[in-house]
């Protein structure tokens, strides 16, 4: 049965994920922005959720303020 492939992202679509490090989670984007390592996987899901919320409210600048900032 054929399958069709999955549509390529668009370039300014920002597609987040969480990476393991050791004891450690951090956040990552599709952009290439990278989240502070952090202990608490709810943690850097949430840092993942504030970068792509910063992008729909800033104008898709690339990247979120720092912690704190926004």
């Amino acid at each position: 049965m054929w399958q069709q492939r999955p549509a390529e992202p668009a370039p300014d679509d920002h597609r987040t994920t969480t990476v393991e490090q050791g004891r450690f989670c951090a956040a990552r984007c599709s952009c290439g922005w990278r989240g502070p390592a952090r202990r608490a996987r709810s943690r850097a899901r949430s840092d993942a959720a504030e970068h792509a919320t910063a992008l729909r409210t800033d104008g898709a600048s690339g990247t979120a303020p720092p912690d704190g900032l926004g």
